[in-house]
């Protein structure tokens, strides 16, 4: 009981802590959105320079399908350490780009297409985490405590997220704006850098769990036996992960929404994704209800609670942009992101064999978030552009969570059931 007890545990941290990692890398882009802009895609007009930064923000997310059906074949095949520690790999050398790539100003239109390649190697790297992480947590996690393991995943997502604000904050109180602007937002890319090794020593050192290691891996690729017989359920998965990317990513543009439209500084509107990052580090609390009371109906109190909270939350902010308001607000939509996301992750697993469950994941999850969530920045911005109303991001997280809803309605719960 104790080596079961232990193997878990080394389980959840390589998967959480590498997991962090990894997304932090990913995320820092969007909190640094205007300054990158500025570097790397300049134009005469402030908006298209934005859309612009963040249309290849959102480009790294088209690359993530194609990193789910190379990498979660090979978490399914050769096995989920070997498959997370190439993708930590990867996202390192992405940030490593992005951290050291010289501005437009210096070498010309070779910059935003460097840039371009960098985030298509996050995207690629991205595609597969999810997958081989989640894998890991609930095949390594006793059935009746599945949910609580899996929320480890969405919990470090949320560090990432905090970490990545924290960072910015330290990063614009240290310095002027100038000299954000101009250097200090590549330092943030720098500290990822310097941290990924970390999360590849960790990642080396884990074991697949016994439940991997006895199925069948033989046959044919794993991406065709998703699609040929599994389609529906990616299908239905993505409309699912709609709400909890669209999230997820409003929480990762807040500080561009709060600097840009509501005009508060920057040191401010790192706020935002510090606070919903320090909400979702409660998302194994709420993982291990889901497994006592069953994920469907959690997730469907996350849901209903984000569509009626969304307006009344940002208004609240618009109507007289604070600091204080902004951790309010926030909070009133972290509180029900977290009770909707908490969940998914163990939702998804449980939705796939063992054999093909790393591709199954990381393909429904890549699309949905390629879909839904990766051009959530540049839709929002549009949105606001075209209608003049900053209120604009709180209907397009209301119609995502109704959109949601119905898919997880119509969900089979497998809450406490064995892993095929």
């Amino acid at each position: 009981m104790t080596s079961e007890r232990q193997s878990v545990g080394r389980a959840a941290v390589a998967a959480t802590i590498g997991n962090m990692l990894e997304w932090y890398d990913f995320t820092i882009y969007a909190a640094f959105a205007v300054p990158i802009s500025k570097a790397f895609f300049p134009a005469d007009s402030e908006v298209v320079s934005l859309l612009l930064g963040f249309v290849t923000f959102g480009i790294g997310f088209v690359a993530r399908p194609f990193g789910a059906i190379v990498l979660g074949s090979l978490a399914d095949k050769r096995g989920r350490r070997d498959a997370l520690s190439l993708t930590i790999l990867l996202m390192a050398l992405g940030t490593g780009i992005i951290a050291l790539c010289p501005g437009y100003d210096r070498i010309g239109i070779a910059a935003p297409i460097i840039i371009l390649l960098a985030r298509i190697i996050q995207g690629f790297s991205a595609g597969g985490e999810i997958g081989g992480a989640v894998s890991t947590l609930v095949e390594h996690a006793p059935p009746a405590r599945r949910g609580f393991f899996a929320s480890f995943q969405q919990m470090s997502q949320g560090g990432s997220t905090m970490l990545s604000g924290l960072v910015a904050l330290i990063i614009s109180l240290a310095l002027p704006a100038s000299a954000v602007t101009e250097w200090g937002w590549r330092l943030a890319f720098v500290v990822g850098l310097l941290i990924a090794p970390v999360g590849l020593y960790i990642r080396r050192e884990l074991e697949d769990a016994p439940l991997f290691k006895s199925s069948d891996h033989g046959g044919e690729a794993p991406i065709r036996t998703v699609l040929r017989d599994h389609w529906r359920t990616v299908l239905t998965g993505m409309l699912v992960v709609m709400l909890w990317t669209v999230a997820q990513y409003i929480a990762n543009y807040f500080p561009t929404f709060a600097a840009r439209e509501l005009k508060m500084s920057l040191s401010q509107s790192y706020l935002g994704p510090v606070t919903v990052g320090t909400v979702l580090l409660f998302c194994p609390l709420i993982g291990a209800l889901a497994d006592r009371f069953r994920r469907q109906r959690i997730m469907v109190v996350g849901a209903v609670g984000l569509a009626i909270v969304a307006y009344p939350a940002f208004a609240y902010l618009i109507a007289s942009p604070t600091p204080e308001r902004l951790v309010a607000s926030q909070i009133a939509v972290a509180i029900f992101m977290l009770i909707y996301t908490a969940p998914a992750s163990a939702v998804l697993a449980e939705l796939f064999p063992t054999k093909v469950r790393a591709t199954g994941i990381s393909l429904t999850y890549s699309l949905g978030v390629a879909i839904f969530g990766g051009f959530t920045p540049a839709i929002i911005t549009a949105l606001i552009n075209w209608t003049g109303r900053p209120i604009a991001v709180a209907f397009y997280l209301a119609v995502a969570a109704l959109i949601s809803l119905m898919a997880v309605l119509t969900l089979k719960d497998r809450t406490g059931e064995a892993l095929s």
